[in-house]
């Protein structure tokens, strides 16, 4: 006789299930046919290739951005990989940021040349200088793909999308990383952008308790893009799915939240004599402002300031406050501080701080929604005072 087996039960929850398999089975071999072979029924295989608290969240995740289609991975670097790595092919030119974020600095300086591509590595200071040399490389070489990001890490630059493409090949693929800008507050998708993807562990779950990457865009390039995911596996497990899931219900709210508390706290700064500069694209003195005006709907919680002062000196300043946790991440429910140079940038020599345009006086603080933001403005001046 067959074996019996359970058939499951409390369909109607209101939240959606934690899948934790590794295996999916098959009743018979028609089953297999219809479901593995011809993907008519809703069914899995393996837990490397499908999982239902995933299909549900990307689900979510694709109405969110606005996109065909979504896959989710391991992190935010998981994501970004996979996806050069689908679309780019040996002989290929890219172009990418000359600040974003060090990490994808990284994959296109020494993993991506190890495979043939060639990178194009250009300042996006100046949002003119850059859509120049991005029309300059475009006419000297076939580039198959540019990635941007907006805003970047640490300075919060933005970019002139809409004149970029003017300037791209009608085939060269678009990627943005939107980690510090997710909907709503940003809707990469509908600027043109073929490709978004956000390191999830940020905003988008929220509360500093997963790490998870997403990649949002055209569903025939995902399609490509998920081939290289089912053979690799950089997959997260069900119960981040589900979490991911759980903190996109408060998304919205989270946002308005963080915008209101990012803008209060960098006018204040602003206001400072002790500090020496304040990057937040949500005030005029930011020197993509009118860039922020025309993209964003709202600039989020993570400011950067500078201090007139030398590395020791600003690690002096950062030990005194006693709100903020010196750690590195942002979007989370508590306030996080970190030192840009001795922090994140410990490993750059002074002409790779320079290159990028950090000082030794560089602080990046990323505001959290539990947090009553005076207690961490009378932190602050308290802790300025003191220099």
């Amino acid at each position: 006789m067959p074996k019996k087996r359970n058939i499951e039960t409390y369909n109607n929850s209101v939240n959606i299930p934690v899948y934790n398999s590794a295996s999916y089975y098959f009743d018979d071999r028609k089953q297999v046919i219809e479901g593995l072979h011809k993907r008519e029924l809703p069914v899995g295989r393996y837990g490397r290739y499908n999982n239902p608290t995933w299909v549900y969240v990307e689900k979510r995740l694709s109405e969110l951005s606005k996109a065909e289609d979504t896959l989710i991975f391991s992190s935010g670097m998981a994501a970004h990989f996979t996806t050069f790595i689908s679309l780019l092919e040996s002989g290929d030119h890219v172009i990418f940021p000359a600040e974003c974020y060090r990490q994808v600095r990284n994959i296109f300086h020494k993993i991506l040349p190890k495979f043939g591509i060639i990178a194009h590595e250009v300042s996006i200071v100046d949002p003119e200088e850059f859509i120049n040399q991005v029309s300059i490389l475009s006419k000297k070489h076939n580039i198959k793909l540019i990635h941007l990001e907006m805003p970047s890490s640490p300075h919060m630059y933005l970019i002139d999308l809409c004149k970029v493409k003017a300037v791209l090949d009608k085939k060269t693929i678009v990627t943005m990383d939107s980690s510090f800008a997710p909907p709503p507050n940003f809707y990469a998708l509908d600027w043109g952008v073929d490709i978004a993807i956000f390191s999830g562990t940020k905003y988008l779950s929220g509360h500093g308790d997963i790490i998870v990457g997403v990649v949002s865009g055209k569903k025939y390039l995902l399609e490509k893009i998920n081939w290289y995911r089912d053979t690799t596996g950089p997959i997260p497990d069900g119960q981040v799915a589900y979490l991911l899931n759980r903190s996109l219900h408060t998304l919205n709210l989270r946002m308005k939240d963080t915008n209101e508390k990012g803008l209060k706290v960098a006018t204040f700064l602003q206001s400072r004599s002790e500090i020496k500069n304040v990057l937040y694209t949500g005030l005029e003195t930011h020197p993509h402002f009118s860039l922020g005006k025309k993209y964003l709907n709202g600039h989020g919680g993570v400011i950067t300031f500078t201090l007139d002062l030398n590395e020791e000196r600003t690690g002096h300043f950062v030990d005194k406050l006693k709100e903020p946790f010196m750690a590195s991440n942002f979007g989370a429910p508590q306030t996080l501080i970190e030192q840009s140079t001795f922090f994140t940038y410990y490993e750059y020599s002074e002409k790779e701080l320079d290159d990028i345009g950090v000082s030794y006086g560089t602080v990046r603080l990323a505001l959290g929604f539990i947090d009553d933001i005076d207690v961490i403005i009378a932190d602050i001046r308290k802790a300025l005072s003191s220099l």
